[in-house]
């Protein structure tokens, strides 16, 4: 496991952000949390959500640290390390809850679920949150909520704008993991996994031609150099899953677990009150660094969600697929 790296950013909740050394010891803090991202308020729904979580907990007396940008380890080692209880709240992604959870493959199969309001419906289903505490508790891990990080996701593309899906075919596109190369793979391009941090050299150099990601990707990253184009595809609700460890909830007091509730709804209030209406903020910042955005015909949409809906049995088990569709009809507007 990482032990971290020399330096670190953290936001004691009062609100003042400080990069501290990890290689001494420093105050006790009673709730020690992380994120992947930085602390850009104005672009992360992450750092919205935890930073709402951060600051209720503290106002009730639990004195909090948020470590950002990675600082303590790769998404495996903090997901381990909240499931150890060595974190208390972090923030993960799609794959390193599917490690754990057939049930998490559902909020990030593409074009299972319409819009955010059914992503929304979805994960509030209690079928679907039994499903998942079920799986996650032997990981020592608790859903928390869904961190939105914008609007749906799409295709990026640095050189080749896509009008058919003769474009997408002749591309190659960066994977995650193996649920991305399986669903490049249904729409006819090819997959090559390389990871985020790899992501700018790798378009540089046409290892890799673009990406699915939600709006706000390249804006956070810093990619306008190497991003021509935004296919607007409305694949999946883009989000981060934030955890919160079993180990720790079993310490608190019944008063220090209502807290924490409230830290948990604080934060989603903060995360959606900023997604809300941001279509138009997305487009702007897209704007903003050139990348051109493409509106789908209808039928080049129908394709590129019959494709990959026919290599959903390969995304997940058979049986698990047959209910995600069950669930998702009951949960559609």
């Amino acid at each position: 496991m990482s032990r971290g790296r020399t330096r670190r950013a953290v936001l004691a909740a009062g609100g003042a952000l400080a990069v501290t050394a990890c290689g001494a010891p420093g105050p006790r803090r009673d709730v020690l949390a992380a994120l992947a991202g930085a602390a850009n308020s104005p672009v992360n729904g992450v750092w919205i959500w935890m930073d709402a979580f951060a600051r209720t907990l503290n106002a009730a007396g639990m004195s909090v640290e948020v470590s950002a940008n990675s600082a303590l380890g790769s998404e495996p080692d903090r997901t381990e390390m909240t499931g150890l209880g060595l974190l208390h709240a972090n923030d993960a992604g799609i794959t390193e809850l599917v490690a754990y959870s057939d049930a998490y493959r559902a909020p990030g199969l593409p074009f299972l679920l319409d819009d955010i309001g059914h992503f929304e419906r979805f994960i509030a289903a209690p079928a679907f949150r039994a499903w998942l505490a079920r799986e996650l508790d032997p990981a020592g891990l608790v859903f928390a909520d869904a961190a939105l990080l914008g609007g749906m996701s799409g295709l990026f593309t640095a050189r080749t704008p896509i009008h058919a899906i003769a474009d997408v075919e002749r591309l190659r596109l960066r994977a995650m993991g193996r649920l991305d190369l399986l669903m490049i793979e249904a729409l006819g391009a090819s997959g090559v996994q390389v990871a985020w941090e790899e992501v700018p050299q790798a378009l540089q150099t046409g290892i890799a031609q673009g990406y699915f990601n939600p709006p706000l990707a390249p804006v956070l990253f810093g990619h306008g150099s190497q991003i021509g184009y935004f296919l607007d595809l409305n694949m999946s609700a883009a989000h981060r899953a934030v955890v919160l460890s079993v180990r720790w909830l079993e310490t608190l007091t019944p008063e220090h677990r209502a807290v924490v509730d409230r830290a948990v709804a604080a934060g989603r209030q903060a995360n959606r009150d900023w997604a809300l209406n941001g279509r138009e903020r997305e487009m702007a910042a897209l704007a903003e660094i050139d990348i051109e955005v493409i509106e789908p015909d209808p039928a080049l949409r129908r394709i590129f969600a019959e494709r990959v809906r026919a290599a959903y049995p390969r995304m997940a088990p058979p049986e698990a697929v047959a209910r995600f569709v069950e669930l998702a009809q009951e949960t559609r507007a």
